[in-house]
């Protein structure tokens, strides 16, 4: 038997455009780990989306020390439009490392102007989401206009 590894937590929340729910709102997620994996959600009509883990089982890693390494996305389909929601690379296998041990909740703007980027467990996640976690202590939340 392997080791069961978290790819993606799971991943619940609201999106918005301009402070009001964005319904109909088509979101696409990706990992990727020697291949892209995808699927998608529709958002309903209070903007509220929710995506499953994602799982592997690694027989490899069991016997053979491997790094670790996720790239993970989440693209929103707007007005005619793909907007980046969600960037990060995954470093730990275990879930919710994305949100120090916490359900993944998030709520995101699709309107805001500036990507936050903020440090998470030495991982630098860019998003349009805000969700409960503290950032690494010795590092800062950054904003990046377009």
């Amino acid at each position: 038997m392997g080791i069961k590894q978290c790819l993606f937590s799971e991943m619940t929340g609201v999106v918005n455009f301009e402070g009001k729910p964005a319904a109909g709102v088509k979101l696409v997620r990706m990992v990727d780990l020697n291949k892209e994996i995808y699927d998608e959600t529709i958002t309903d009509d209070a903007g509220n989306f929710h995506f499953p883990a994602i799982y592997r089982t690694s027989i490899l890693s069991k016997i053979l020390p491997m790094e670790f390494v996720v790239a993970q996305s989440i693209t929103a389909h707007f007005n005619g439009k793909e907007i980046e929601m969600w960037n990060n690379i995954k470093r730990t296998p275990e879930e919710n490392t994305e949100s120090r041990g916490k359900p993944l909740v998030v709520d995101c703007d699709l309107s805001q102007p500036e990507f936050t980027f903020i440090s998470v467990n030495n991982n630098l996640i860019h998003s349009l989401c805000t969700w409960d976690v503290e950032p690494d202590p010795d590092q800062a939340t950054f904003l990046f206009g377009e």
